[in-house]
């Protein structure tokens, strides 16, 4: 579908979404329950509606989370006030999925039914918390009539929290406190159909991620999380080269990961061994799947070897650290720093700093990478191992250099001149000091690294398929 079609859909979408807005405003306004009211999803469950269930699942099974895009007023209400957010105006970016809070939320009110707590169930519902603003406080206002202090107090509560969520964080309320999109979010990351990316065509733009009000798509994995996706087509309409769709299946890439490019390349020292020297492709979802099911040995052994070849000669402290015997000093290895970093590149040492320091954090670029204007690891730390920087600071502190091995690199392996290349790799495209660059050789192009520039993050090594970068310490 083209950028007008799928634009015609979100505008249906929302269309449909404002229409069961107002409808279920002004039948609750007026004291009407209607089948609008019914088929929400807790109202269902209370009531053992198993027909509206059963069709809410379904439908999750087939087209994702279209309940709370179009449905769900709360849902709604928080997309109207979005539209009007500078939030929107600046665009949206990747959070972290939180399973764990998600999932708090689910016990907590489970709990509640059983036992009988239904204040925790009424605040917690989504559809009851907006049909209490409308009860508490539209309507009397509309009306005339008195106010209840404790409703309308309680009414006005709900409202505060949800806008200024909804104004500043988009659907965060959606993919963490809500226990009705958890439970949904379960269902729809096995749904037939789905937004996907098809890597092939994505240049990291991001304009798909700054329209995604739920914060669920990975830039750097290329990777829409189907749990938190609300289905509300925003970032279909947005991509110039139509990478970013609503398909059954996933994408397969053209150029698998660890696929060689062209003739064969010199061998090398990091080169595996003349009986297992044809290099499986791989696709990237694939890999995490993989992961995910408890494969990851056996697919490392016999895909990934060239990754779990290459270490740094010195390994990489976090920033902040000052010198490594002032931080293996200091470091109590609490694990604030570990659990503070967003992307998970800090991780407790095995072997890296000897047995000695065992488990000080070090920085794992195979694992993510160091954002560059994050500073939470230098915040949380309670010994002083590593000394609070601002990101302006940060942007100045060098943690490390990359190295690009050459024979492992696939743009090196290609055998199409630079003037044929339809897109610069990838480490030259996600450099955030510009530091790669591609240069010719007698051989090929090949990215090159400025030292003087490079710090050391190693976003470069992060979205290298090949695994041809290896960051090395101070």
């Amino acid at each position: 579908m083209s950028q007008k079609l799928w634009k015609r859909a979100r505008i249906g979408r929302i269309a449909l979404s404002l229409t069961v807005l107002v409808a279920i405003t002004v039948t609750v306004g007026l004291g009407y329950t209607t089948f609008l009211s019914r088929m929400q999803i807790l109202p269902a469950m209370l009531s053992c509606s198993a027909i509206w269930l059963v069709l809410w699942v379904a439908a999750t099974l087939i087209f994702g989370r279209i309940y709370c895009s179009s449905v769900c007023p709360m849902g709604t209400l928080q997309d109207v006030l979005i539209y009007f957010s500078k939030r929107r105006r600046r665009g949206f970016f990747f959070s972290v999925a939180r399973p764990a809070l998600r999932w708090f939320f689910v016990v907590l009110i489970i709990f509640s039914l059983l036992f009988g707590f239904s204040i925790v169930v009424a605040l917690l519902d989504p559809y009851s918390a907006y049909a209490r603003m409308i009860n508490y406080l539209g309507m009397p206002l509309v009306r005339g009539v008195a106010l209840s202090i404790w409703g309308a107090g309680s009414a006005v509560a709900t409202l505060a929290v949800v806008a200024g969520f909804a104004l500043t964080r988009g659907r965060t309320l959606c993919n963490t406190v809500c226990p009705v999109g958890t439970l949904l979010g379960a269902v729809s990351r096995y749904s037939l159909f789905h937004v996907d990316i098809n890597t092939d065509k994505c240049t990291g733009c991001n304009a798909c991620v700054a329209r995604c009000k739920a914060s669920c798509i990975n830039p750097w994995e290329h990777i829409v999380d189907l749990s938190r996706c609300v289905m509300c087509l925003d970032c279909l309409g947005v991509c110039p080269n139509d990478a970013i769709t609503y398909r059954r299946g996933r994408h397969q890439l053209k150029m698998p990961m660890l696929q060689t490019l062209g003739g064969a390349a010199t061998p090398s020292a990091f080169d595996a061994p003349a009986h297992d020297s044809a290099v499986k492709p791989i696709d990237r979802r694939a890999f995490l799947a993989a992961v995910a099911t408890g494969a990851f040995p056996a697919l490392m052994a016999e895909s990934v070897t060239h990754r779990s070849m290459q270490k740094p000669l010195n390994y990489v402290r976090p920033p902040g650290s000052g010198s490594q015997s002032d931080f293996a000093a200091r470091c109590t290895s609490c694990g604030s720093c570990v659990a503070a970093c967003p992307t998970g590149v800090l991780q407790p040492s095995t072997d890296q700093y000897g047995v000695r320091h065992l488990l000080l954090p070090v920085m794992d670029f195979e694992a993510g990478f160091c954002q560059y204007d994050c500073v939470r690891c230098t915040d949380v730390c309670p010994t002083g191992a590593l000394q609070p920087l601002t990101p302006a600071a940060k942007h100045r502190t060098v943690i490390g250099k990359a190295r690009v091995v050459a024979d492992l690199c696939l743009t090196f392996r290609n055998t199409a001149t630079r003037a044929e290349l339809t897109i610069f790799p990838a480490c030259v495209r996600s450099c955030p000091v510009h530091a790669v660059r591609l240069v010719e050789t007698g051989n090929g192009h090949v990215p090159e690294v400025n030292f003087d520039t490079c710090i050391g993050c190693g976003r470069c090594a992060w979205v290298c398929p090949g695994a041809a970068i290896v960051i090395e310490g101070e």
